[in-house]
């Protein structure tokens, strides 16, 4: 089970493994910024919490698995470019606390090959810095479920085998 830990207590939540299949790679020209991947006006930039994350192309790094490979998907990019996060809530955003009939689902890709076997460390801090979680995803970047404690604008410290980045997610009440 993973868990997410707070200053008043620990909280449960849900996760799940990664799919076991290799990161896809590219090379630094394959960095795109979702600013720059046909984000609607008032959406979320590359790394913001203005509004919902862009519904756009996914960077081409990011698009094994996907048919057609360029169809558009709400997603927020690192700001290193080293990961993206895959939303699927294509309609609705990311809850605290999730809706009964909807997780909140992320598909985490790495642009980096991993440098071996081990856990995607989330450290979740809220705007203004009043509430920070750690969550851990099994299996590194992959598929996972990420319910975070309180709605808000919430800054993501990623960490996996030899690698790091940081986003931004709003989860909305």
């Amino acid at each position: 089970m993973v868990a997410v830990l707070l200053a008043a207590g620990v909280v449960p939540v849900a996760a799940c493994t990664g799919n076991g299949q290799p990161p896809a790679r590219a090379g630094p020209a394959a960095r795109v910024s979702a600013a720059h991947a046909g984000a609607m006006p008032g959406a979320v930039t590359s790394n913001g919490c203005a509004g919902q994350p862009p519904v756009s192309p996914l960077p081409a790094w990011a698009r094994a698995g996907f048919s057609p490979a360029d169809q558009p998907m709400p997603h927020v990019l690192g700001e290193a470019g080293n990961i993206v996060a895959i939303l699927w809530a294509r309609r609705d955003a990311l809850h605290s606390p999730p809706l009964q009939d909807r997780n909140n689902k992320i598909l985490w890709v790495s642009r980096l090959s991993l440098t071996g076997p081990g856990r995607l460390v989330i450290k979740a801090t809220l705007a203004g810095g009043a509430r920070t979680a750690v969550v851990s995803v099994p299996g590194g970047p992959g598929p996972s479920i990420i319910n975070l404690p309180a709605p808000g604008c919430w800054t993501l410290q990623l960490r996996w085998p030899g690698h790091a980045d940081e986003l931004k997610l709003r989860y909305v009440a």
